[in-house]
């Protein structure tokens, strides 16, 4: 979409002719001569009449009568002659009689271009009015044409630095405003801040509603943003749907809470589209002049670097610079650069972690988990990097890589389980499902040997596709497994409705069984569970006190650091065929 600017092009119009004499029927005869030409009339009948005509209009041509009784035509001539928007126009003296060459000199020096006699003739009348016109034409359609370049270039130089959709001054504009604050900021002394604001779920908007719906979305909040700001403060929308606020001379930081606070609340309000309101909240980074940096890129830099702390703290909020924060996103970065290609450096492995029957101590199966190493980063915990995975889309990828990774260690032991941990971006995709399909119709994975974690927000969040999709899984013979129970909504009624195999309580409550709360909170589990016939696994055991409590819960299976570490596939199969006649350090 255009944006509607204020440089319109000038456009053609009727020339005009400006007859002054104070006999109404002389002007009423010039008119009536004049009618049969493509012109427009003007008459006056006293001299401030004429002069803010002349001056008010583009005129072609003054008809001036020498024989108006109350009124000096040399003098009407003089002010004509004077006034530089009149100057240059031509007039034409029409004179009752023939005038002596002395008055017609005087004519000519004030600017006459000729003179007509009565009785007139009409032919010579009009030939002279078709030649002023003509002329006319010519100068006013080259005038016409400088205006309309003028009007070009302002138009050229408007929208190399407006956005053409918001109509806020762009990255350029604003870039050259921050160099030319910063000047001044240093010869007064001054602070100002930087907000940087980047709009949270606006991606969803274009992508369920469309992009019309997206930029009607952008185009009111940035008349929002716009009026909530001073005259003197700067805006710019500085790239897809990143805003750049400067909020000049400031005082203290501390003065700022109240602004970013209703920043955020204009996001959050409701954008009314096609009969239904679409919403999105904000989050923002601030960096200060002169205490963050002193130049232009290294201001927004952190500033943008205290907008990714703002989205990490829970997004709809607002975040300062430190150089902490620098030090962490460094890190990101160089995360999410890293992690396109461990793949292909082979810098992944699956370690496995048993999943112990608490009774007998036999190994049932086990828990695939993803470890990566980095020669650069060194081990890196995959609470790091699991979300930058889901950020930057590579989590499909590698989820489907751990999956083919598994697989042969589950053909050579049918007998048992093997679960795998899928985030909310795997879940909410049907390629993970398709996944699924071609690998069970390709190998010989049996009914129930594959199992998938979730959390159960994901599970209490999801939808009637998503749960169309978990009933295809629990066709292809994959069961569910609620990971980390006991940390979300906490509460075993809703597991009725939902096809759920397996919970496995959250390592927290283990390590406190000691606790009279704890102890009691996992008795309510195991017992809740087991009366739904769903098993229970107990996360994080490591102590024979752990253990023994958990059995005598007749919770099903343990795991923990108290039976095995995470071992690569080849040392699980030797810990499988070393106790294939023994009990697992369970006695």
């Amino acid at each position: 979409m255009s944006l509607s600017l204020t440089y319109p092009c000038p456009e053609k119009f009727t020339p005009k002719i400006l007859v002054i004499d104070t006999i109404l029927d002389n002007l009423v005869a010039i008119q009536h001569l004049l009618q049969g030409l493509d012109v427009q009339v003007l008459t006056a009948q006293k001299s401030n009449q004429a002069l803010q005509i002349a001056n008010s209009e583009n005129l072609a041509l003054i008809f001036l009568s020498c024989d108006m009784p109350r009124l000096n035509d040399l003098e009407v001539a003089q002010l004509l002659k004077s006034e530089p928007a009149t100057a240059e126009i031509p007039f034409i003296y029409l004179n009752e009689q023939q005038q002596d060459e002395e008055r017609q000199l005087a004519g000519y020096r004030n600017g006459a271009i000729d003179f007509i006699n009565k009785p007139y003739n009409v032919d010579i009348i009009i030939a002279k009015v078709t030649l002023f016109i003509h002329m006319w034409s010519l100068k006013n359609d080259m005038r016409l044409e400088i205006l309309r370049r003028k009007a070009a270039e302002q138009e050229i130089k408007y929208l190399a630095q407006h956005d053409t959709l918001t109509g806020l001054p762009n990255r350029r504009h604003i870039l050259t405003d921050i160099e030319n604050l910063l000047e001044r900021s240093r010869r007064q002394d001054s602070q100002f801040a930087i907000l940087f604001l980047d709009l949270d779920g606006f991606k969803k908007i274009n992508d369920e509603l469309g992009h019309d719906a997206g930029d009607e979305f952008l185009r009111v909040i940035s008349k929002r943003y716009k009026s909530n700001i001073r005259s003197f403060d700067l805006i710019s929308r500085y790239g897809g749907d990143e805003f750049l606020i400067v909020l000049t001379d400031i005082s203290e930081t501390l003065e700022l809470t109240p602004k970013l606070k209703r920043l955020i609340e204009l996001s959050l309000e409701p954008v009314h589209w096609k009969g239904s309101d679409i919403n999105a909240g904000v989050s923002i980074g601030i960096s200060i002049y002169p205490d963050h940096a002193q130049t232009t890129s290294k201001l927004i830099k952190c500033a943008d670097t205290a907008m990714y702390l703002a989205k990490d703290a829970g997004r709809n909020t607002f975040r300062f610079y430190s150089s902490k924060l620098n030090k962490a996103l460094e890190r990101k970065l160089a995360l999410e650069h890293a992690i396109s290609s461990a793949l292909q450096n082979c810098e992944f492995e699956v370690r496995y972690l048993p999943m112990i029957d608490a009774i007998s101590g036999n190994i049932l199966g086990a828990e695939a988990l993803l470890r990566w190493s980095n020669k650069t980063l060194g081990e890196v915990s995959p609470a790091e990097f699991i979300p930058i995975a889901e950020s930057s889309g590579f989590i499909h990828e590698i989820g489907i890589w751990v999956l083919n990774k598994a697989l042969p260690l589950m053909q050579r032991h049918p007998e048992m389980k093997f679960s795998i941990n899928v985030s909310s971006l795997q879940f909410n995709n049907q390629q993970l499902l398709n996944t699924f399909i071609e690998l069970i119709e390709s190998s010989s994975i049996g009914p129930g040997q594959l199992v998938v974690e979730i959390t159960e927000d994901m599970l209490l969040a999801h939808k009637e596709t998503e749960m169309a999709r978990l009933d295809a899984m629990r066709k292809l013979g994959i069961e569910l497994s609620i990971d980390d129970f006991g940390t979300g909504y906490s509460a075993l009624s809703y597991l009725k409705e939902k096809p759920v195999e397996q919970i496995k309580i959250d390592r927290s409550f283990i390590a406190n069984v000691q606790d009279s709360d704890n102890a009691a909170l996992i008795k309510g589990i195991i017992a809740m569970a087991h009366a739904l016939n769903i098993n229970v696994v107990a996360e994080g055991v490591e102590t024979h006190e752990q253990m023994q409590f958990l059995r005598d819960q007749e919770c099903d299976t343990l795991q923990g650091f108290l039976f095995s570490k995470p071992l690569l596939a080849a040392e699980f199969e030797q810990l499988v065929q070393s106790r294939s006649h023994s009990s697992l350090n369970i006695a």
